[in-house]
């Protein structure tokens, strides 16, 4: 019986937490509050304003943003990382990460999620 408590409680968790979406989801929904051609300095203030992340937040002046999907494709110039939170999947604590990419001008051009499992491939 504890089991089946425990097991109903851990899906509702991951239900109800808005970083179980898909990465693309996430993306799509930080593009409408951080829009592209948005200075650095904004981004930095809407993502701690209105993205509220659970963990930190690393600025990398010179690191541009790396793409898995596309072979470790670098983005941009300098890029703002972000452990946006986690949320459960069953008993396993995920991660969620955030890449905000940015030109040369400081200026937002892109915006890449990941969960931690993906981690290897989006070191600082």
């Amino acid at each position: 019986m504890r089991l089946a408590i425990n097991l109903i409680i851990g899906l509702s968790l991951v239900a109800c937490s808005n970083l179980s979406k898909s990465p693309q989801t996430l993306r799509h929904n930080y593009l409408a509050i951080t829009q592209p051609g948005t200075s650095m300095d904004e981004t930095i203030s809407l993502i701690k304003r209105k993205i509220q992340p659970e963990g930190s937040l690393m600025v990398r002046e010179g690191v541009p943003c790396l793409e898995k999907e596309k072979s470790g494709l670098q983005k941009g110039v300098h890029s703002i990382k972000v452990n946006l939170g986690w949320y459960y999947w069953g008993a396993v604590q995920t991660p969620v990460y955030g890449e905000w990419c940015f030109n040369d001008n400081e200026m937002l051009i892109d915006i890449i999620v990941y969960k931690a499992i993906d981690d290897f491939a989006h070191q600082p």
